[in-house]
């Protein structure tokens, strides 16, 4: 029993960190895109981004959630500002919901997994689902008070005069300039090591707690195509679950490449990367338990619908179903009944995940949160710098003359939020090329990792060979986005040999995986492999061109 207990706890601990060096890089973005919405637009600016009252607050904030890079967890401080600046419930359950499923990286990557028109229903899907629900908790959910609701609550709700004079005045921008940067840096450290940070870690431990209930592997056969199941048991799974778009991604072509359940993947999609236990506590922390058990009913109840609609009419043709899979592993414990909970065993699984960009990123979030940590016992916040930074006019000035600020300018919102929007779309393009490099890049990157994967499985190394199969299948993927990026198009061809290049990845993958691998059929495994991996590069360098 203790035994059990050891390995609950070991593989929870293991997985929190996974997800905590997974999430690092977009919680950053979500404290930067925050601390600009509290120092560069007043609360009546932020309303307006979002859509205001009107009826467009909904797709408008579905729109704003697709630009931003930012997963389930990154949200969560902006939800905070949201919060602050009074915008309706709905649209920020919208935005909530739309920003961890989407973002042009992860759309990218998706056509690449299905049938382009998938990916696109599945967008359109969540443009409907975060519509409704959001209308229906505004409707329903938000309109009268319980007695646990938190205490100001009845100001956000309530229509009165005040309020409506808020909406639409703006409140004076007590701080410019480089200051105003400095105290951007004070409210995300302070952010970090306090609610956003609390909320981010309590998202992160649902993740710890679903590998501490499920086995290793106990998911594999758990999402079948022909599962009635699959997408209610799929439910119970996604809600505490922690997933990146990219992963979601990822995941979705591993459940399409073995034919599971559609309706499955989409709820995996909604919900996985959508929500997660930080976000439904802190919404029932602001809003009251019995609003947010509206909301999340009604959440479950549409997502659930649609998944059942289109789990049959979805069903990839051609692709034979298969009866394991690895796409859920991840969610499961991961140690092994022969492994060992030992510390280099979790630091060898940790060190998988420890890329270049999760190693800066923790380096920036560990400095951030050592600062805010010491800006906290010093009694230093951002309300206090604003106040004594404020800028003062000279004893003989009048009230209607300007100000001298120096080397400072005054920047009106209006011209803020269009430099954002435009920054947005401009880093979005960027980051598109740098991820997915070009043709030449990407087969010297496949070089190097294809040695590394043929090689283990050759000489019996087969944790290696798991190590770097999947980067191999994860770079063809990412080649032909940057191919079609380039040149605007990918050949059927094309297509076709690199589908088939990773059905042979994918059972070179399950064969090294056996607990008494067969060295005669992986020898032949590697065999076509590399031959089905030269008739795939030859169809990047010599395109196919059919004879007329």
């Amino acid at each position: 029993m203790n035994e059990i207990l050891i390995k609950a706890g070991f593989g929870g601990v293991i997985r929190m960190g996974e997800a905590l060096m997974a999430a690092t890089p977009t919680l950053l973005v979500g404290l930067l895109v925050a601390a600009i919405l509290r120092f560069y637009f007043d609360k009546a600016g932020v309303r307006r981004v979002f859509g205001g009252s009107s009826l467009r607050s909904l797709p408008q904030s579905w729109a704003i959630g697709m630009l931003l890079p930012v997963c389930s967890i990154g949200v969560l401080p902006i939800l905070l500002e949201m919060r602050r600046a009074k915008v309706k419930p709905g649209a920020m359950s919208a935005f909530a919901l739309s920003a961890p499923l989407f973002n042009p990286l992860s759309l990218l990557y998706g056509v690449t997994l299905s049938r382009p028109y998938v990916i696109l229903m599945f967008a359109a899907a969540s443009l409907f689902l975060v519509t409704v629900v959001g209308w229906v908790w505004d409707r329903f959910g938000t309109a009268d008070q319980s007695p646990q609701a938190p205490q100001g609550m009845k100001d956000t709700l309530e229509p009165t005069k005040n309020a409506a004079i808020a909406q639409t005045r703006s409140e004076p921008i007590a701080i410019i300039g480089v200051r105003r940067l400095f105290a951007m840096f004070v409210y995300a450290s302070r952010q970090l090591v306090g609610p956003a940070g609390a909320w981010s870690l309590l998202g992160i431990s649902g993740v710890g707690l679903l590998a501490a209930l499920l086995p290793y592997g106990s998911l594999g056969e758990a999402m079948g195509r022909d599962d009635w199941w699959a997408p209610t048991r799929m439910v119970f799974v996604s809600v505490p679950v922690y997933a990146t778009p990219m992963l979601a991604m990822s995941q979705l072509g591993m459940m399409f490449q073995h034919a599971n359940s559609p309706g499955a993947a989409f709820i995996l999609l909604v919900l996985g990367a959508g929500i997660n236990l930080g976000t439904i506590g802190w919404m029932s922390r602001q809003f009251g338990y019995r609003s947010v058990m509206i909301w999340v009913t009604c959440l479950l109840v549409i997502v659930t619908s649609i998944a059942y609609g289109v789990n049959r009419p979805l069903v990839p043709p051609g692709v034979t179903p298969s009866s394991h899979t690895h796409a859920f592993d991840i969610y499961t414990n991961p140690i092994h009944q022969w492994d060992s909970t030992s510390t280099n065993f979790a630091l060898s699984k940790l060190s998988e995940k420890f890329g270049l960009v999760e190693q800066i990123a923790l380096s920036i979030l560990a400095f951030l949160a050592l600062a805010g940590i010491c800006l906290r016992l010093a009694g230093v916040d951002e309300e206090k710098l604003a106040s004594k930074t404020q800028p003062t006019r000279s004893s003989s000035s009048t009230p209607s003359e300007t100000v001298s600020l120096g080397l400072d300018r005054i920047v009106g919102p209006n011209i803020v939020g269009l430099t954002l929007i435009i920054g947005l779309v401009a880093i979005s393009i960027v980051m598109c090329y740098a991820f997915y490099p070009s043709r030449d890049e990407c087969f010297e990157e496949i070089r190097f990792i294809r040695a590394d994967a043929l090689s283990g499985a050759n000489s019996g190394d087969y944790e290696h060979a798991k190590f770097w199969i999947p980067r191999w299948d994860e770079w063809s993927r990412r080649m032909e986005v940057g191919v079609y990026l380039r040149s605007g198009r990918i050949t059927p061809y094309q297509r076709m040999q690199g589908f088939l290049l990773r059905q042979k990845l994918d059972l070179l993958e399950h064969e090294v995986e056996h607990d008494s691998p067969d060295k005669h059929a992986i020898s032949s495994l590697v065999a076509e492999l590399m031959a089905t991996n030269a008739r795939w590069t030859n169809a990047y360098r010599k395109p196919y061109r059919p004879v007329r």
